[in-house]
């Protein structure tokens, strides 16, 4: 059984190429940012996979990495945190994620909850949306417009005292952070998991590889997945690296499957499905 570690996922840039417009690549996205959540997934990396379907490696990571950043930020703080914009123009397909960072106005509104909140004043004093209908009130100068993670605290008036906390204090699933590489080889060194773990077709059956993964007891585990176009296998050797040299353990979460080709958000999905079982035992 391995104890709760905590995952990070690393996709590539490629991952919408095979999306048509806008409109798809914004499903697909809210389909990956749900598959995220519903795991517990800490940290997901965006990473250049130098696909030649894609002509542009930035701009196709920003899009994607904007529109997870915008499925994970509770939605009574993204008209402060995301001006309109044409890569936000199809977010409405976007599924709510109703993790516990995203609460309704009814919940998590006592002394002592935590909430998701957005500097809206700076002074002397912050003020700070919480999407309640009291506005939060800490004690001294927060930078505006940040995001911060706060607790709860008394009735001050018309406002409700809040204190910054750390993520880590806070012990329930509190959505993933993103982060960008240049490579598979720096977001795999960025992540700094315990264990490596690559997903490919021609990898070894998950079921074959448990005892490896569980004999090592990691606190943190990493899974890199390939693109529509290319495996994790032809992404390293386009990237000059050995597949072997960067992984603990190839796998095929999905052996004998009966169409030609798994998409990466359905690997995801699969993947994280089975990794969830050998989590909780």
């Amino acid at each position: 059984m391995i104890s709760n570690p905590e995952i990070s996922v690393l996709l590539p840039t490629s991952l919408t190429a095979d999306s048509s417009d806008l409109r798809q690549i914004t499903f697909k996205v809210g389909l990956v940012g749900r598959a995220l959540a519903i795991f517990r997934v800490s940290r997901v990396c965006i990473y250049n996979d130098d696909d030649p379907n894609v002509e542009d490696q930035e701009k196709q990571a920003k899009i994607i990495g904007l529109l997870l950043s915008y499925l994970e930020t509770p939605q009574y703080l993204r008209k402060i945190l995301f001006p309109r914009s044409e890569e936000l123009r199809y977010v409405g397909l976007l599924s709510p994620l109703r993790t516990p960072s995203h609460p309704l106005q009814e919940e998590r509104n006592q002394k002592g909850d935590y909430r998701e909140g957005v500097v809206i004043e700076s002074g002397k004093r912050s003020i700070v949306e919480i999407g309640l209908p009291m506005k939060g009130i800490y004690p001294g100068k927060l930078p505006l417009k940040q995001r911060l993670t706060v607790r709860l605290g008394s009735r001050e008036g018309d406002f409700i005292r809040v204190t910054p906390v750390a993520r880590e204090e806070i012990t329930e699933y509190w959505g993933y952070q993103i982060s960008r590489a240049k490579s598979l080889a720096e977001g795999l060194k960025a992540v700094k998991s315990d264990y490596y773990i690559g997903t490919s077709r021609r990898g070894q059956n998950l079921y074959e590889a448990v005892q490896a993964i569980k004999s090592s007891k990691p606190r943190s585990v990493a899974v890199a997945f390939g693109g529509p176009y290319a495996g994790l296998f032809e992404i390293c050797r386009r990237q000059g690296v050995e597949a072997s040299e960067l992984f603990d353990v190839i796998i095929n979460s999905v052996p004998n499957q009966g169409t030609a080709t798994v998409r990466t958000e359905e690997a995801l999905m699969a993947t994280l499905s089975l990794l969830n079982a050998l989590i909780e035992g």
